[in-house]
């Protein structure tokens, strides 16, 4: 029997976090962490992985130790399953919009304020990192204003007029958007941005640089060829954020949501794993200056509808999910380069791909599932050949590949019940003297307006 999983994250209730005497009024320091289709079972699975791969290590997720805990609904303002336009923009200014936009109201019309201008407004110092695109929906919803997220070129624009301090994830994708127009990083460049994409200049920004936008492709955490990562913007941010009247980090783990969308598990778990190094750094952080710091860890909305077995997982979880050495979509075109070329027959496909993902003694049912996928993509039926079953179960993604990965989810003790978002309420977890005010049942909305509330913006 499966369940929903609430283990570990959300067994605490509310914890009220005091500092003492001489708390500020309002944090000095504020890291709003989200990530991006990171549910309660995002966070179970990684944690379990952890405990089991590193046992010497004490605990597992950092952002699973905080002590203030929450469940966190997510739906648009209608009360669909949101998309990440919608759920950004309420955490991002404490106010529902319909999916797609971003800060604006429901009537496309009514401008909706960031909390990262609120903060800009206070004298802190602003960064916005992410490990996907920085015009992504989830970034772009703290300082960008549109009617539709695939606005890009708009988006950037607004990046440009930001005035924000420090700006770092992947590539824009305004750029393919941009024909005829100035090109997003001569915007950006026009604005007096200085324009980072290597490691040899993102190592020598130092304090007093002026503004910063790096732009460079981190890659998924599972191939360990991160020239950059998640954690290593953090760390820069910190450094150059920090000042007198301190600062404000939105940071975001975007490939979560990718991972879920694809049901791809090995994946996911790095991808949170890569998220929760950089809630480590935080954390550090905030720990060495406890009455002035707050951290957030929350997601926009859950992605995959992941659920975990009831009981303990798999003895051999770690193991199992270990096979697996890349992200799904090279596995997919592997499969697109044997069936382009003619030279590999479908047995031997099917072959290969069990092999690779080490599924050894499969039983008689799971391997005629994957076989049958393996022959839908191999067939040369212009019409989709494939089943009904085989439709509905793996849509228009490569059903070799997603046949895999629901088998090693399987095996690691989950299963995928959905490609896309869902309104399963999300964890949030708290960390600092401001923490109380974050913990029990709540509302992305709730999130962004105390968080604005703290900012005295209203």
């Amino acid at each position: 029997m499966k369940r929903r999983c609430f283990l570990g994250v959300l067994g605490a209730s509310s914890v009220a976090l005091g500092v003492g005497r001489g708390k500020p009024q309002k944090p000095k320091y504020i890291f709003y962490m989200i990530g991006d289709g990171m549910g309660v079972a995002q966070r179970e699975a990684a944690d379990r992985y952890a405990r089991m791969k590193y046992p010497a290590r004490k605990g597992g997720l950092a952002m699973n130790q905080l002590p203030a805990k929450a469940l966190t609904s997510t739906t648009e303002i209608s009360g669909k399953v949101t998309d990440s336009a919608a759920a950004g923009t309420a955490l991002a200014t404490g106010s529902k919009t319909v999916n797609g936009a971003i800060c604006l109201g429901a009537d496309l019309q009514t401008p909706l304020r960031s909390m990262a201008y609120d903060a800009m407004d206070a004298g802190m110092k602003v960064g916005i990192v992410t490990s996907v695109p920085i015009d992504h929906a989830t970034p772009a919803s703290f300082y960008a204003t549109v009617p539709k997220r695939s606005m890009y070129y708009e988006i950037d624009e607004d990046l440009a007029q930001s005035n924000i301090d420090y700006f770092a994830g992947e590539p824009m994708l305004g750029r393919g958007k941009s024909k005829g127009k100035v090109p997003p990083e001569q915007l950006a460049k026009d604005a007096g941005y200085q324009p980072v994409s290597d490691r040899s200049a993102f190592d020598a920004l130092k304090p007093g640089c002026g503004k910063v936008l790096v732009e460079h492709s981190l890659g998924y955490a599972i191939e360990g060829k991160q020239e950059i990562s998640l954690n290593d913007y953090v760390r820069k941010g910190i450094e150059l954020l920090d000042g007198p009247k301190g600062f404000f980090m939105m940071v975001e783990g975007g490939k979560i949501d990718w991972s879920g969308h694809a049901n791809d598990l090995a994946s996911n778990i790095h991808e949170t794993l890569a998220f929760d190094e950089a809630v480590k750094t935080a954390l550090e952080f905030c720990e060495k200056h406890p009455k002035e710091s707050l951290l957030v860890v929350t997601a926009d909305h859950e992605t995959g509808g992941l659920l975990l077995n009831e009981g303990p997982p798999p003895q051999d979880m770690a193991s199992v999910i270990d096979v697996q050495k890349f992200q799904s979509a090279h596995y997919a075109n592997e499969i697109k380069k044997w069936k382009r070329g003619g030279s590999v027959a479908t047995d031997a496909a099917y072959n290969r791909m069990v092999e690779v993902f080490g599924f050894t003694a499969l039983t008689e049912e799971s391997g005629a599932r994957i076989r049958e996928a393996v022959e839908a993509v191999f067939s040369d039926d212009a019409k989709d050949p494939r089943s009904l079953a085989v439709q509905k179960m793996y849509g228009k993604k490569n059903a070799a590949v997603v046949s895999c990965l629901h088998e090693l989810a399987s095996r690691a003790g989950a299963q995928w019940s959905s490609f896309g978002h869902t309104d399963t309420r999300v964890a949030t977890t708290s960390y600092g003297g401001w923490a109380e005010r974050f913990s029990g049942d709540n509302d992305n909305t709730d999130l962004g307006s105390t968080l604005r509330q703290l900012l005295g913006s209203f």
